[in-house]
């Protein structure tokens, strides 16, 4: 299933754990180096895609404060020459896959894609933020099991019970995304080490989630340039096609809808909210049989200089989280070639995941077209 988009560059900004900066700066920051690196100036771009909400529970929901719509972007950038302009829901491949809609569509022909992060804004949960519940929270926050931790936790208990994994084993994850960061001049986490005394020693969040198994909020953005891949191949520049997409309703369809079979992926980004995330995901498309993936994890073959590098930019418990969108522009920069030391050799394709087990948005991303 070839789309016929590309991505043609990516955009970075500073991630920081704690800031004074406002999130409007750092979306600003990472779309006008998206645009640096693709060369291409603001009245170039036709369509601009971004996500307008904050999916925290703690979120204060306002537009410049925890979240950035496309409505504010669009005039802090300066973006007069738009045909076409949305906010999506949910993890940054949907962005992508919107965005190739609206190009294949004619909507447009060059987007400006960016999603942004903040940690900090605005005031802290209300006293009775774990007391009511609303909707279908109903059903499972008066028993702990809110959005975040808890069910996760039990998840995780599910697979150490029933692989024979023990904690010492998943510190494996933690580590290599530690490693994997070192190369990463924005990672949070990228002069931090971590020992397994460390590891074994924190507090933890929900047994047997510890501290250094959850991802760190931080504040940043990432920001991407997509064109038609008719517009890639005649103008002769590197390009990453995104070959296929998928979300939770076919997410298990994503190769076969790529055309490729696990052992022709060269790298993998995958989300890791929680470090045990990669075994599912290891498992479900394929790389490893059910509840070996730890094993996998612990003999170093996701590290960097592995046979399968796992989140080369040290992933959401290395750089910090960005709710997926370090996953992506990682995707794209690995298969641009322009991922500087933490560069892979002959990265041909690149699988990308964001999200948990059932709500997950996936994409496979080619250095040419299908």
């Amino acid at each position: 299933m070839n789309t016929g988009s590309a991505f043609i560059s990516v955009g970075y900004s500073a991630v920081d754990r704690h800031t004074d900066r406002s999130i409007v700066s750092y979306a600003r920051e990472a779309a006008l180096d998206a645009l640096r690196a693709a060369g291409i100036e603001r009245d170039q771009i036709d369509g601009y895609v971004g996500i307008g909400q904050n999916p925290n529970p703690s979120a204060v929901a306002g537009d410049g404060a925890d979240h950035v719509s496309a409505y504010l972007m669009v005039g802090s950038l300066g973006l007069t020459g738009l045909s076409w302009a949305s906010d999506v829901s949910g993890f940054a491949v949907n962005m992508a896959a919107t965005a190739a809609a609206a190009i294949a569509s004619g909507q447009c022909t060059t987007v400006l894609g960016v999603r942004a992060v903040h940690h900090g804004a605005g005031p802290a949960p209300s006293p009775d933020a774990g007391t009511r519940a609303a909707g279908t929270a109903q059903w499972t926050l008066p028993f702990g099991a809110g959005p975040g931790g808890t069910r996760f936790g039990i998840r995780m208990r599910q697979y150490l019970e029933r692989s024979g994994a023990r904690r010492e084993d998943v510190w494996a994850v933690v580590d290599a995304a530690r490693a994997h960061a070192r190369d990463n001049p924005v990672a949070h986490f990228r002069d931090r080490a971590l020992t397994l005394e460390k590891y074994l020693a924190a507090p933890m969040i929900s047994d047997p989630l510890s501290l250094y198994d959850c991802d760190l909020p931080v504040s940043g953005a990432g920001a991407f340039v997509m064109t038609s891949a008719e517009a890639a191949r005649r103008e002769d520049r590197p390009a990453a096609y995104l070959r296929a997409h998928a979300n939770w309703t076919n997410a298990d369809s994503i190769l076969d809808r790529a055309g490729l079979a696990p052992g022709d992926i060269d790298v993998l980004q995958l989300y890791d909210g929680y470090s045990f995330m990669l075994y599912e995901w290891l498992e479900r498309l394929g790389w490893c049989e059910e509840y070996t993936a730890w094993k996998f994890v612990a003999e170093g073959r996701t590290r960097p200089g592995g046979d399968l590098p796992v989140n080369t930019f040290g992933g959401a418990l290395g750089e910090g989280r960005l709710h997926g969108m370090g996953h992506l522009r990682e995707g794209i920069a690995q298969i641009l070639g322009v991922a500087g030391p933490r560069q892979v050799q002959k990265v041909d394709h690149c699988l990308v995941q964001i999200g948990p087990f059932d709500r997950s948005a996936l994409a496979v991303l080619s250095r040419d077209a299908a």
